[in-house]
């Protein structure tokens, strides 16, 4: 479960099974497929996407797994942080494949990519991420399900969360501010697109108000 900006709690209405996963945020660019239980990935050009040239990409990866896009099948946008114009163009690909194969859409963002493999814990989770020089966190509690705030620029006069769990991908865990925490407390951030399955079974990934996550 996932609270927006606005506080809305978001869950995924439908059973996620077969799906396409999107990742357009300028960092290991891919595209992913798991069908029947199996997962392929693709890599792209970071970058270099545009419309034309991600269409293409995802038609050619379809038709070599002989996909039927249709009502039961899902795509999933990697929301951010990132390239806002790769995040915006993959929305419109997949708004646009949406209107003429009815298929459903899905989003989650880096936040909760890296703390996935840690919600079994069912500990609080501060998840962090880096961007333009600022540090931003989601915060996760756990009652029933778990609930992340949206992400928040840090405070360092309010940042040490007790009983937390901290994780912190590995381009920054040895940035000053990092080394604050409690080191037992920091797990190092594992980017793994197959952890995607981990947030569908958490109630994680968001159908409603899909957007470029923007962290200003």
């Amino acid at each position: 479960m996932v609270e927006d900006s606005r506080g809305m709690n978001m869950k995924n209405e439908k059973m996620i099974k077969d799906f396409l996963i999107i990742d357009c945020t300028g960092q290991d660019d891919s595209i992913v497929l798991k069908i029947n239980n199996k997962f392929f990935i693709k890599k792209l050009q970071t970058n270099l996407i545009k419309n034309e040239i991600l269409v293409l990409e995802i038609a050619d990866f379809i038709e070599k797994h002989n996909i039927d896009l249709n009502s039961s099948f899902s795509i999933i946008i990697n929301s951010g942080p990132g390239s806002f114009s790769g995040v915006r163009i993959s929305l419109a690909v997949a708004k646009g494949i949406q209107l003429v194969k009815n298929t459903n859409i899905y989003s989650y963002n880096n936040f909760l990519i890296n703390a996935a493999p840690y919600l079994a814990k069912k500990k609080n989770i501060v998840s962090i991420q880096k961007t333009n020089n600022f540090y931003y966190s989601c915060k996760g509690t756990f009652n029933a399900n778990y609930l992340f705030t949206s992400p928040k620029k840090i405070d360092l006069n309010k940042f040490e969360e007790e009983d937390s769990i901290f994780v912190v991908p590995e381009e920054i865990k040895s940035d000053e501010m990092i080394k604050n925490i409690n080191p037992k407390r920091i797990r190092i951030a594992e980017f793994n697109l197959k952890n995607i399955d981990l947030l569908i079974e958490n109630k994680l990934v968001e159908n409603k108000l899909i957007k470029p996550l923007y962290l200003s």
